[in-house]
């Protein structure tokens, strides 16, 4: 007999970069475990409700629910658990603890010291290469910009171009410096830029001398605004686990029969480089497979192909595929 699953939510809360996390307490089910405060979704809740409330209750804390961070599937034995994540802000009230003894801020490089409930780890490990990126990014925002921005890139566009008529409105999603956004713009196309790093934004918003909002995989929310949406080398930071709503989010800022262009580093699983970066890698396979159970998208093309990078090559694995019309 087939166990249910039941849905839990998982609230990372960070203040002045460090992260709260909490320890269950006597006589609790993981007594001596630590993990993100959150609790079990009642009937007909959203998770954003179900995390307030929790917090509510068993914190006596305000908050206010951010991005979607991913999730998590465990089997204890005795139950199943789906473990929900959401950056969360605390907004007002001291911490009181119920089902817990101890509260903890930690620095993102002591989140992998604890004795974490075994749910959360898969979230832990999600989070960590999130900010790992991300600081990446803004440390080094300018040197990346002035790098990237000088790559020839131009024999990837007309694939893409070719799908989309002369008025289309493309969406590029992680602009980064912004050359690929002027490149649409200068063949006469309406452009919107977002990047996921504030710093990033910024010097791609003074090259192109237009806005660049800041918006992540996790907070990408348009409803059929787009023709075409361009994902150059961005959704590769995006962590495996949260690739499949990030997809649907693209599908959904689609318009029906709208296409996308996706790239990734190829490689086999995840790896992360000198710089701390995250790298969510896929094979011509593996793309296929994530794409496959995707109802939404019809796959026009995956190709491989070798560029130069640094001082070597590097192999990327593309695709072009289309939303269903409805």
């Amino acid at each position: 007999m087939t166990k249910p699953i039941i849905d839990v939510t998982a609230a990372i809360i960070v203040k002045d970069g460090k992260v709260l996390v909490v320890r269950r307490g006597p006589g609790k089910h993981l007594e001596g475990y630590w993990e993100f405060p959150g609790g079990k979704l009642e009937e007909n809740e959203t998770p954003e409700d179900c995390l307030e409330r929790e917090l509510t209750e068993e914190f006596s804390i305000g908050s206010r629910v951010g991005a979607y961070i991913g999730e998590s599937i465990y089997d204890y034995g005795e139950k199943v658990v789906r473990l929900l994540g959401y950056e969360v802000q605390h907004t007002a009230g001291d911490f009181k603890l119920v089902d817990h003894d101890e509260i903890r801020w930690l620095e993102i490089d002591q989140l992998a010291d604890m004795k974490w409930a075994p749910a959360d780890i898969p979230l832990v490990e999600q989070y960590e290469a999130i900010a790992a990126t991300e600081a990446y990014y803004t440390a080094n925002a300018q040197a990346y910009c002035d790098e990237t921005r000088a790559f020839d890139v131009g024999d990837l566009y007309r694939p893409f171009l070719d799908q989309l008529a002369d008025d289309a409105h493309i969406l590029e999603l992680g602009c980064g410096s912004g050359r690929d956004s002027k490149a649409f713009m200068d063949e006469g196309y309406l452009v919107t830029p977002v990047d996921g790093n504030a710093e990033v934004a910024a010097c791609a918003e003074q090259y192109l001398g237009r806005p660049v909002a800041v918006t992540t995989f996790q907070t990408l929310d348009y409803h059929k605004a787009f023709d075409g949406v361009w994902a150059s080398a961005s959704l590769l930071h995006c962590p495996r686990p949260q690739l499949p709503d990030a997809l649907t989010r693209i599908s959904q800022a689609l318009k029906d029969g709208g296409v996308a262009y996706l790239s990734f580093k190829w490689g086999d699983g995840d790896s992360v480089d000198d710089g701390g970066r995250h790298f969510t890698n896929f094979t011509e396979d593996s793309l296929t497979g994530l794409l496959g159970v995707l109802t939404d998208f019809t796959v026009i093309k995956i190709w491989t192909e070798t560029k130069p990078l640094r001082d070597g090559e590097q192999k990327w694995v593309n695709a072009l595929v289309r939303k269903a019309a409805r």
